[in-house]
């Protein structure tokens, strides 16, 4: 049988269905640290392509709410808003306050509908990356959505 006699039937052609990214909506906790800004970066980064939006977030302790705290935590947020901004991804920032930052990022989860939460396994040192450690656990164990963690 020669090519030219095969036939071999064609379908109507169909509208390749729009293309929706895998994650629509990201939390990036942040927390100030050096290693912050590769990740918040990445995370930017990575929304640019897919055309996802993001949510930063800085969680403050109770005792820091009213004072510096707030303060630098709009800087690093400014930040990261700038970046996004740059990159061309909807970002929203929000300074959340809370005795548990975990608790606090799960409940900024669900209230922005978040479909990824992108954050560091550890970012400072000594005592306070002990206590960063366990709050990304917590984060991961409490969480009903996937994180992505950046070491």
């Amino acid at each position: 049988m020669t090519p030219d006699a095969l036939h071999v039937p064609t379908l109507p052609a169909q509208a390749a269905p729009e293309h929706q990214p895998m994650f629509r909506r990201i939390l990036l906790p942040v927390d100030g640290s050096l290693s912050m800004t590769p990740l918040a970066r990445t995370c930017l980064a990575y929304a640019a392509g897919t055309g996802a939006a993001v949510v930063a977030v800085h969680v403050v302790t109770d005792a820091d709410a009213a004072g510096a705290g707030r303060i630098h935590a709009g800087r690093i947020l400014q930040n990261v808003a700038e970046t996004a901004h740059t990159l061309g991804v909807p970002c929203e920032c929000q300074v959340l306050t809370g005795a548990e930052p975990w608790r606090e990022i799960v409940r900024a989860a669900l209230d922005h509908h978040a479909d990824l939460i992108c954050m560091s396994s550890h970012g400072r040192h000594g005592a306070s990356e002990h206590i960063l450690a366990s709050q990304t656990a917590r984060v991961i164990e409490h969480a009903h959505l996937p994180v992505l963690l950046f070491r």
